[in-house]
């Protein structure tokens, strides 16, 4: 019997549609399939651009969507792991939007988890994950049901040559590890040495 396959809902959580936070949630889509993703809350300006990367992209907030008991909130806040039993009891699994603050400021639960009494509020471990870091777990919970086996490390250090000067960018999150490598969103990287998105990835989204 094949397992349930709730839809991964990425509620846009920040005032803009950054380049760090499309990126992420690009490799999201990319990891969970696209026919797999919802974005909601989005404002009408980042329809078409968001649309690559999802089944469906909604201007309300998931609160005024969908059936709460049908919910399940992933919240680094909430006192208890999402199990088995609540994969097979929700349609829909909700990743917060939004970009790490460290120390982390519990935006999930202020924008989300607070305002859904009656949602699942469920935690994949210690530790603030990106929001593809997140999706990736969740997607690998759903098909394996194993949270355990999973590999991460908490913190990463990019490090780049300036002017003959070795430069570090440290971001202070969990990141799942896979094929031996933190797991970053494709073209992060230059984005936050160089400031820009890598050509192959602008001409994706200049795609009609």
């Amino acid at each position: 019997m094949a397992k349930r396959k709730p839809l991964i809902v990425i509620e846009h959580l920040e005032e803009e549609l950054s380049p760090w936070l499309l990126l992420e949630y690009r490799h999201a889509s990319l990891i969970a399939g696209r026919e797999n993703i919802v974005f909601t809350n989005v404002p009408k300006e980042y329809h078409n651009i968001l649309s690559k990367y999802a089944v469906k992209v909604y201007e309300e907030s998931i609160l005024n969507l969908f059936d709460h008991n049908k919910i399940l909130i992933l919240d680094p806040a909430a006192a208890q792991r999402v199990n088995s039993n609540d994969i097979d009891r929700i349609d829909y699994i909700v990743v917060g939007g939004i970009l790490g603050d460290h120390p982390p400021r519990k935006r999930t639960y202020k924008y989300l988890s607070s305002k859904a009494p009656r949602a699942l509020k469920r935690n994949i471990g210690e530790g603030q994950y990106s929001i593809d870091g997140a999706v990736y777990v969740i997607t690998k919970f759903i098909d394996t049901r194993d949270l355990e086996s999973i590999e991460y490390v908490d913190g990463l250090t990019i490090s780049h040559v300036e002017n003959g000067v070795v430069r570090e960018i440290y971001l202070p999150f969990r990141y799942p590890v896979v094929n031996g490598e933190p797991l970053l969103a494709p073209g992060l990287k230059e984005y936050l040495i160089y400031g820009r998105i890598p050509s192959e990835i602008l001409s994706e989204l200049k795609d009609p």
